[in-house]
């Protein structure tokens, strides 16, 4: 009886024009973000050394000289004179296209970064200190490249290169908003007909896990289709580049990089349990207050919350969990940046999201468990 209720239910979605049109626009976002994408200047490794090179001019001009006569000051003027030294070798191994020899001095110019930001960037003005996190995601690609033996900077708008940023474009509200919109009907039919409904003997919890399971399948094969289109697409205009280049991920503070095959799996694993959570929080809140718009009002509410929380000055860390649905934000480490929680990483992020579904479930367990109690409480009193 359950697989002639869902396939009752497939062939209502099936009907659905509104959910056709959402996917539709969700298989042409892939390809015609590319359009954008395509238009972005990307500064080469040769422009970039050359800024930094041309940068240690003013740090000189400008360091006290009651500074450098003293200890303190000796040592941090000869990392300086360190720093622009591997540099210039940089762009020197740059122009014979020597690769380890630029990693290297790569790594050991992140040394001396960092050590200066150990004693508080001391004579260097502001616009020209590197930031740690820079620092980390430099000294990440670079391992990964030197490990790997791959090309330091490939060409950004091949298919490999640009599927990652699309996806990461599309994560967050925009996908949230998807999933909710294309969700908010699943128990519309049911409310409305409980007649024609009422002829299939399952229980309340069939029926959801039956109805979230066609509905996941919808949008999860508009989400793979859709990227696999844009691949393609971008694939043919400007090559399909190397699945094995690096990707960063935030770590608890620090950043790893990863393949973008291991990224793009992490992605779309990330989004199938942001699309199952907001289904089950659909279906709870149509249970609740059984109105489809105010079911997508609350959710998009309760996204918002950290957000409107944090600028009024209210500390809001046990709201976080809620912000790993904008997983983009979370992998890029600018969550963790915005909330100044480390914690806010990829790995937590897989563990709440698992997490939040449970509970969920378990809500939604509760609820119908009770409802069949007081169900058999009042057959018991009409008896």
């Amino acid at each position: 009886m359950f697989w002639k209720y869902l396939l009752f239910e497939l062939k209502l979605l099936l009907s659905n024009r509104k959910n056709w049109l959402l996917g539709l626009a969700l298989l042409l976002y892939f390809p015609l973000y590319f359009l954008i994408y395509s238009q972005n200047e990307f500064e080469t490794l040769k422009e970039k050394k050359k800024e930094e090179a041309v940068g240690f001019d003013t740090i000189f001009f400008n360091f006290p000289d009651t500074l450098r006569e003293t200890p303190e000051g000796k040592e941090i003027y000869n990392n300086f004179t360190e720093q622009v030294s591997l540099i210039n070798m940089q762009r020197f191994f740059l122009t014979r296209s020597e690769d380890d020899q630029y990693i290297d001095n790569g790594l050991k110019l992140n040394e001396l970064r960092l050590h200066i930001h150990g004693v508080g960037n001391k004579g260097v003005p502001s616009h020209l200190v590197v930031p740690k996190v820079e620092i980390f995601k430099e000294d990440a690609l670079l391992s990964y490249n030197k490990k790997h033996q791959l090309p330091l900077q490939p060409d950004p708008f091949v298919a490999s290169n640009y599927m990652p940023v699309a996806l990461n474009e599309i994560s967050g509200l925009i996908f949230c908003l998807f999933v909710l919109i294309a969700g908010s009907g699943m128990l519309a039919h049911e409310q409305q007909n409980r007649s024609v409904v009422s002829g299939f003997p399952i229980s309340v919890m069939k029926k959801i896990n039956g109805k979230v399971f066609i509905y996941f399948i919808q949008i999860y094969l508009f989400l793979i289709f859709g990227l696999l289109l844009g691949g393609i697409y971008v694939s043919q205009k400007t090559g399909i580049g190397d699945f094995t280049s690096p990707v960063l991920l935030f770590q608890n503070g620090d950043f790893i990089a990863v393949s973008t095959i291991r990224y793009l799996a992490y992605m779309l694993v990330a989004l199938a349990l942001i699309t199952l959570l907001l289904l089950y929080g659909t279906a709870l809140l149509n249970l609740l207050i059984k109105n489809v718009y105010a079911t997508v009002l609350i959710l998009i509410v309760v996204f918002f919350l950290p957000d409107l929380l944090d600028t009024t000055g209210i500390k809001t860390t046990l709201l976080h969990p809620i912000k790993y649905i904008e997983i983009g934000a979370v992998f890029s480490g600018n969550l963790a940046e915005v909330f100044g929680n480390d914690k806010l990483d990829y790995k937590h992020a897989f563990v709440w999201l698992i997490a939040l579904n449970l509970i969920v479930l378990a809500i939604l367990y509760g609820r119908n468990k009770l409802m069949h109690m007081r169900k058999a409480d009042t057959s018991i009193k009409l008896i």
